[in-house]
């Protein structure tokens, strides 16, 4: 008996395809410059915020703490990021990026418009527009669920 392990003509599969599909791509473009997707949003995330807690980063990643941790060590060995306790509270360890770490995102092109570039080549503004508000839609409709 043949069982299939995915449901291509729901818009679901779709939706997690695209992202399976995003998430390589950005590797991808991130790969020469010695990154992954996960260390460049750590950057990118405590680049634009200045000094960002480590707890603060793990809510806005939604990854575990063990998972952020990981990230955060590798970033660190490479010198890129430091931990330092917080001024305002000592238990409380907070990011900030070294001055290679700012030299290192000053040298990386944004990966996300390089590859949405990609994903909408060939749509009209008119298709894109309502791909935005359409997905914009179904968003607000699984989160007033939750």
């Amino acid at each position: 008996m043949n069982i299939p392990v995915a449901h291509p003509d729901f818009l679901s599969y779709r939706v997690k395809r695209l992202h399976m599909l995003v998430a390589q791509r950005l590797n991808d473009v991130l790969k020469p410059y010695g990154l992954a997707r996960s260390q460049w949003q750590v950057l990118s995330r405590v680049s634009r915020a200045g000094v960002l807690s480590q707890r603060e980063l793990q809510l806005a990643m939604q990854v575990e703490p063990a998972t952020l941790t990981g990230i955060i060590d590798a970033l660190a060995a490479k010198g890129w990021i430091e931990r330092t306790e917080s001024e305002q509270d000592k238990r409380c360890r907070v990011l900030h990026l070294t001055d290679a770490g700012r030299d290192k995102m000053a040298s990386i092109p944004d990966p996300h418009e390089i590859v949405e570039t990609q994903m909408v080549a060939g749509l009209s503004e008119k298709d894109r527009a309502a791909v935005e508000r359409a997905l914009t839609t179904m968003i607000r409709n699984l989160e007033e669920r939750s």
